[in-house]
């Protein structure tokens, strides 16, 4: 088995099994600031808490399987005909660059395959930036632990529960996560950070209540056929589950039947279960799938892939072609006809510089003769400075007139695909590109938004380059209402 190492914003957790069963398990808490959404800021400070709690658990370093709260990833669902191992990875790879928004040389690649049709082979696909992995690895190599396999938070919860149809959500003070599980596969996997400092528990369950809405909807909606049942059973995990006023509010706020969460493994009687499902999840990784006593028979697939996959991956070297290996033979023939050539070539340049250096000396007269004229060839030079000037000045108007049909058509595309919960706060057109900036009311807006703009096929790249959320406070004093605004920047490469 794994030792699982879980890293959040506020505190690390270690985790191992023996057998079925929790062997050891251990947390401590973080200062604030050394990680952040995901993000590892401060790796040698990170790196100095983990090795202290390595010490104190005595837990190999070795084979760990760790995963950070709050990561920032993309992943996508496809399709792809059958085909020969040896064409997958290039396949794939294609396959994400039209799929992904995001530069691919931005992000570091993984995959599994999953089942698909007969004539076809589905894949899921997950990309996360490269800066947040190699801050992470950074983090582990100074502590001695050899960078081994990396997780995704939400792909570990569901490992964890292993249900055909459920949705699990993790709650802890600086990450919630969301995962639906449809017909035994995690097709949905989402991340939010909840408000802070002034946002009541009431507030953040609240949020958390709109955003499961929003999410089954954006599920439906690109999956008519797989409707998500309200009976569907939600199990909540994470540090605030433990508490009991959690459960009261979700009860009260979300339509989803409650159910306590069931570990999969057997572990002491004061063993904090729920805080520990995504540690749990991680140490299972690669374990046989078990049903749990008393629940239906499952029919879960792992996703389990290896976040690290992309940053060590070598790139394959491509066979060298038998037209190439010609084409060399015929070039070493070609060398040994031609060197009679070179060699009348060296007494060519031997002969030329004889009348170079004749030519100097003519030259050099002539330039003595020269400065007879040298009031003429100012004036002369004068007066072509000028007339330079002034084509540069006509060719700029030029260009400044033939320009403004671009910047209208550009301008014409842009709001012509925009949505009706979209509003622009700013627009820069220039000749290569286009700068937006806007505000709606849901990150999938954004999101629509630039893909409707990809769909155009008028541009050469559309990516959405920034994505954050604001609490806005409007009406009047005594009545204030606070809603939340999504701003966004959207870059087009005509």
């Amino acid at each position: 088995m794994y030792v699982a190492l879980n890293i959040s914003s506020t505190n690390i957790k270690v985790l191992s099994l023996k057998g079925n069963r929790v062997n050891k398990y251990a947390g401590l808490d973080l200062a604030d600031g050394l990680v952040r959404d995901g993000l590892i800021l401060q790796p040698q400070a990170v790196g100095e808490a983990v090795n202290t709690l390595f010490k104190s658990t005595g837990l190999p370093r070795d084979k760990v399987v760790f995963s950070i709260a709050g990561l920032s990833f993309t992943y996508r669902f496809i399709s792809l005909p059958r085909m020969k191992p040896a064409l997958i990875e290039e396949s794939i790879l294609r396959a994400a660059k039209k799929e992904i928004s995001l530069p691919l040389e931005e992000l570091y690649l993984s995959w599994q395959p999953i089942p698909g049709k007969e004539t076809e082979q589905s894949y899921f696909i997950l990309g996360v930036p490269r800066n947040f992995i190699d801050a992470a690895v950074e983090t582990l190599k100074s502590t001695n632990v050899p960078p081994y396999m990396m997780d995704l938070r939400p792909l570990a919860l569901a490992r964890t529960v292993q249900r055909s149809n459920v949705i699990v959500v993790n709650l802890d003070a600086d990450c919630f996560d969301i995962v639906f599980i449809t017909g035994g596969l995690p097709t949905v996997i989402h991340t939010i950070s909840p408000r802070g400092e002034g946002a009541t528990l009431e507030e953040n369950i609240r949020r958390l209540s709109d955003e499961l809405t929003k999410t089954a909807a954006f599920y439906q909606s690109d999956n008519p056929e797989a409707q998500i049942n309200p009976a569907t059973p939600l199990i909540i995990t994470g540090d605030l589950a433990e508490e009991r006023q959690v459960g009261d509010l979700i009860n009260a706020e979300i339509e989803y039947p409650v159910e306590p969460f069931i570990p999969p493994v057997a572990a002491p009687d004061d063993f904090p279960a729920a805080a520990y499902a995504s540690s749990i999840g991680l140490a299972l990784k690669g374990a046989p799938l078990k049903t749990l006593p008393g629940s239906e028979q499952s029919h879960f697939m792992d996703i389990n892939v290896n976040l690290l996959a992309g940053k060590y991956r070598k790139p394959k070297a491509k066979p060298v072609s038998s037209r190439y290996i010609w084409l060399s033979v015929a070039l070493v023939i070609a060398v040994g006809l031609l060197y009679p050539l070179y060699q009348a070539r060296q007494h060519a340049k031997t002969d030329n510089l004889k009348l170079a250096t004749e030519f100097s000396n003519v030259q050099r007269e002539l330039n003595l003769a020269s400065l007879v004229d040298e009031e003429t060839i100012n004036a002369e030079s004068t007066i072509a400075d000028i007339t330079a000037a002034a084509a540069a000045v006509r060719d700029a108007k030029l260009t400044i007139l033939n320009a403004r049909g671009d910047y209208g058509a550009g301008l014409r595309l842009v709001t012509g695909a925009m949505p009706p919960q979209i509003s622009f706060t700013w627009i820069e057109i220039r000749p290569e590109d286009i700068t937006i900036k806007g505000e709606t009311d849901s990150v999938f807006s954004a999101l629509a938004y630039a893909a409707a703009l990809e769909s155009q096929n008028h541009f050469t790249d559309v990516r959405v380059t920034s994505l954050d959320e604001n609490v806005v406070e409007t009406g009047a004093p005594d009545e204030t209402t606070v809603i939340t605004v999504i701003t966004f920047e959207i870059y087009i490469q005509k």
